[in-house]
């Protein structure tokens, strides 16, 4: 889609750490050949864990970072899928995954006193893939000053996925370790960016998908531990939210008898197991994933890293003081076709496997809730994976986002402070690649969020993204007076039409959601 940003003959920009060296990274262009970022690819933010499946290791104090950071690194090993519509193709993968990405304004010249505000951007794909080398990232032209005055330093950084990150048995002492990655990585920027011309104080996260999930559990894990580095100040859910407790350990017991039976390791002992499963080879256990009937590698409830009360405060009115204590704002959304890439992935042909594919993602109950809920035995084969994409894409988007928010504005979370949108806008240059009449489908919002005018925005189209990102760009540079961006109405968004206007609006989706949402919450607490 669009030219990739090249870095040959780009010049080297160097960044000092005291005590710890100088980083080498490059500074990319603008097609014009105009300068407008700094680049820095695979900054070490902690050391792997001593054994699979362990803790990441802090960055000791006389690590010396001196080196060149100019190329990418590998992503972290994840099975092969390819369909005729969704592709996660075999490209090089490593377990040391503990890296991330920085791009930094390459002009000062509208830089805030007490440096940029930082974005930290987790990744999506279902927890079981991506990476963090995406190409939109590489954001030249949000980061012209010509164009933009609010910009800021972005940051993604790669964790743990699947098997490796988060299996769950009861020999391990920690659980849900692509999350643990994931807060050793916030904790360096927290100490680092200022290096690079960052603002500590003002550090928003952010995910799209299974990186707004994450985003939720990292704030949910400050708002629980008052005591730890309270680094989160702004969060921004895209295409994503929490509708279940995660399946507690006991849960992923099954999980777990089917990985031990199938590499015929189940009579021996539990440390035995989890000695054989540290031994595998990563690549055989890429290949290995797809062959399980429960391949879906997700949160657990731990009470270490997800609290067992989740969906209980949701529901209660304490998460919503624990986020107004904490005085965070958020900014959520979805697009307006969420479902058609959900119905790509494992889709099924029976209702027997229907309800084994949904519980790859929920526990049980709530799997035969959803089947009741969307009567998905009188469903025709034929409509099986659309109907799967449907459910799917409610529970993890338009049902979860709706249920979470209706409960902590009820429950005194301030409406002003919760910016909605939903995108139904496109270039045209996307008709290239996917067919108009899916409109936006999960994740093609990318473009527009990250200003990728080279993907093939016309000059007409540009002035529409400007609009819609202008108080965007105000929001992640903590403005307290946004214009253009109304959140009087929580049962409002903001709504970036088809046609390129922008209008706030009722939610249409807001009662069948809320409505689903309240059924599915109030089954987890029977």
């Amino acid at each position: 889609m669009g030219h990739a940003v090249s870095t040959d003959h780009c010049p080297k920009h160097t960044v000092e750490i005291p005590s710890h060296g100088t980083l080498t990274g490059v500074t990319l262009k603008r097609p014009s050949g105009k300068p407008t970022v700094h680049r820095f690819a695979k900054v070490p933010y902690a050391l792997p864990p001593k054994a699979r499946f362990g803790l990441p290791i802090p960055i000791p104090d006389d690590y010396d970072y001196t080196g060149e950071y100019e190329r990418y690194g590998a992503k972290c090993p994840q099975p092969v899928y390819e369909s005729k519509e969704l592709v996660y193709a075999e490209s090089p993968s490593d377990e040391s995954i503990q890296y991330l990405n920085i791009w930094v304004p390459a002009s000062n010249k509208y830089r805030p006193q007490n440096g940029w505000p930082v974005l930290v951007y987790i990744h999506g794909g279902w927890l079981q893939y991506g990476d963090i080398n995406n190409e939109f990232f590489n954001s030249v032209e949000l980061m012209d000053d010509e164009h933009f005055k609010e910009k800021y330093i972005f940051v993604t950084p790669a964790y743990r996925l699947n098997i490796f990150g988060f299996l769950t048995c009861n020999q391990l002492e920690h659980k849900n370790m692509g999350f643990w990655d994931q807060r050793e990585a916030l904790k360096w920027v927290h100490r680092f960016i200022v290096h690079f011309g960052g603002d500590p104080s003002k550090i928003t996260l952010s995910g799209l998908s299974a990186g707004a999930y994450s985003t939720f559990f990292q704030l949910a894990y400050e708002l629980y531990h008052p005591n730890e580095e309270q680094i989160i100040k702004q969060v921004i859910f895209h295409s994503n939210m929490i509708l279940t407790q995660p399946k507690s350990i006991t849960e992923c017991k099954a999980q777990y008898s089917e990985i031990v039976d199938k590499l015929g390791i189940g009579e021996l002992n539990p440390q035995q197991q989890l000695q054989r499963l540290q031994s595998l080879d990563y690549k055989f256990l890429e290949r290995f994933i797809p062959t399980l009937n429960l391949h879906t590698f997700r949160a657990v409830t731990d009470d270490d890293f997800v609290s067992s009360t989740t969906i209980l405060d949701i529901m209660n009115g304490k998460f919503s003081e624990l986020l107004v204590k904490k005085g965070v704002r958020i900014m959520h959304g979805e697009v307006d076709n969420e479902g058609y890439l959900y119905s790509l992935l494992n889709p099924p042909v029976s209702v027997e496997e229907f309800q084994l594919q949904v519980e790859n993602y929920y526990p049980r109950e709530v799997t035969l809730e959803l089947m009741e809920v969307y009567n998905v035995v009188s469903a025709p084969e034929t409509k099986l994976s659309t109907l799967f994409g449907n459910v799917i894409g409610d529970g993890q988007v338009y049902v979860s986002t709706r249920g979470f928010i209706s409960n902590i504005v009820e429950n005194g979370f301030p409406a002003k402070d919760y910016f909605r949108y939903r995108i139904a806008y496109r270039g045209k240059w996307l008709d290239k690649h996917l067919s108009p009449e899916l409109k936006v489908t999960h994740a093609h919002d990318k473009p527009i969020w990250f200003y990728a005018l080279r993907a093939g925005f016309t000059e007409k189209e540009k002035a529409r993204l400007d609009e819609f990102l202008i108080p965007y760009l105000e929001f992640l540079n903590f403005h307290d007076d946004i214009k253009g961006w109304e959140t009087s109405n929580a049962r409002k968004l903001r709504l970036f039409k088809s046609d390129g206007s922008i209008v706030y609006q009722d939610d249409v989706d807001w009662e069948r959601c809320t409505q689903i949402a309240k059924k599915l919450y109030e089954k987890q607490l029977d």
